[in-house]
């Protein structure tokens, strides 16, 4: 059955609604996400813009002309500013609608105004234009790990490559040209494939960023915003294992704060949640990006340095040591210090595991503890290595807790 251009363009309107009221429907389910939002109503606008340009030979011509392509060039503009709101980056207005404004300008000049071909260019160029910008605000966060990232950039700028495909067929739109039936049947059926798509992807990269939102959360310590022990005995189990492949040194830190009881008791624990989240600034301030550093519970934190010999990592935990005793925090009007026992263990490359790195490195926190605290204790290179114990009690309870901070 062949198809006319007025029910291609009803068939593509159609399509429109429907992938509007999805991401309206989405949206609707988690309010906060005002991307799907924008995205829905861009999708209805195109909807009410290629209806009112299929219903040409029925409507008077500023209807059909004028505000169906100011509609169209709209909802191009409100779906670059859906993209720009989901990458956490501001859009003016002036820069949303201008598309609409550049076309309504140009509808003034009657010479232009005559030309179907060229109202249809230039409403195909700002449709390529904004089609194109959003795929550029999304290839700027491409650092984010969202699986349909890329494939929305590729159907967006398959679509606003297209574009000009559109352009013949405007002049079929009153009937003085011929329709190209091959030409229309490809045009019917990128639009139609590009509404589906893009409906689907703008709701499932929202969808990705909630969840990975999510993960990323249970993975953080809510207090210090530094990962928390789940996380830092995933990506320590790996690090180590990357070493013992490359033959490489990795070094264990663990600290505690001394009589941290005490701070709670004293000055209250609000004081106690400034120190330990003064204690996370301080220590990542003197470490690389490469190095893992968590909070493993309470008042205690790890940190893993790979490929780092036994002197640099020395170096490292009493510089923290020194910085963090340097540190005042501020408790109402008394101010206080707090200091920190550092024990640390070494891997020289040998196969060794986490658990006995850990053991290692808990039993010389203990050391430091029982030493007079405030100092960095490494574990002796002629200690024997432990067998691998439980994770259950490791980095909350161990040895040196018997020293009560």
């Amino acid at each position: 059955m062949s198809l006319d251009l007025p029910t291609s363009m009803a068939i593509a309107a159609f399509t429109l609604t429907v992938g509007g009221a999805l991401l309206l429907l989405s949206w609707l389910h988690h309010r906060s996400d005002q991307p799907l939002a924008q995205w829905g109503l861009a999708f209805f606008l195109g909807a009410l813009a290629v209806a009112l340009l299929a219903a040409r030979s029925h409507i008077p011509d500023i209807w059909s002309i004028v505000l169906a392509n100011t509609f169209l060039a709209a909802a191009y503009g409100i779906m670059w500013k859906g993209v720009r709101t989901f990458e956490g980056r501001p859009s003016r207005a002036a820069f949303v609608f201008a598309g609409a404004l550049v076309w309504m300008l140009a509808c003034t000049i009657p010479a232009f105004y005559a030309v179907t071909t060229a109202r249809a260019a230039l409403v195909m160029a700002i449709g390529m234009t904004y089609s194109l910008l959003a795929v550029v605000e999304l290839w700027r966060g491409r650092s984010e790990p969202l699986v349909s990232r890329w494939p929305i950039m590729i159907v967006l700028a398959v679509h606003a490559m297209t574009l000009p495909l559109r352009i013949p067929l405007a002049s079929s739109l009153d009937g003085t040209v011929p329709v190209q039936a091959d030409l229309l049947g490809f045009v019917l059926f990128e639009s139609v494939l590009f509404c589906m798509c893009a409906a689907y992807l703008f709701g499932s990269i929202s969808k990705e960023r909630v969840a990975l939102h999510y993960k990323q959360s249970s993975l953080l310590d809510p207090l210090t915003s530094v990962p928390n022990r789940r996380a830092f005995l995933h990506q320590a189990a790996r690090i180590i294992d990357r070493s013992g492949v490359s033959r490489r040194p990795v070094v264990l830190l663990l600290f505690d704060l001394d009589r941290f009881k005490g701070i709670n008791d004293q000055f209250g624990h609000s004081a106690g949640d400034e120190a330990l989240i003064s204690f996370c600034r301080v220590a990542t301030s003197q470490l690389r990006p490469t190095d893992l550093f968590a909070r493993l519970g309470g008042e205690e934190f790890g940190c893993l340095l790979p490929d780092t010999s036994r002197s640099d990592a020395l170096a490292v935990a009493e510089r923290v040591r020194v910085a963090f005793e340097a540190t005042t925090h501020d408790a109402g009007e008394v101010p206080f210090r707090v200091t920190v026992s550092i024990g640390m263990a070494v891997a020289d490359g040998s196969n060794i595991d986490l658990p006995s790195l850990l053991v290692t490195a808990d039993r010389a926190l203990y050391l430091a503890k029982q030493r007079g605290r405030n100092r960095v204790e490494p574990a002796s290179p002629s200690t024997p290595r432990p067998a691998p114990v439980s994770l259950v009690r490791l980095g909350t309870h161990g040895e040196h807790a018997k020293m009560q901070g």
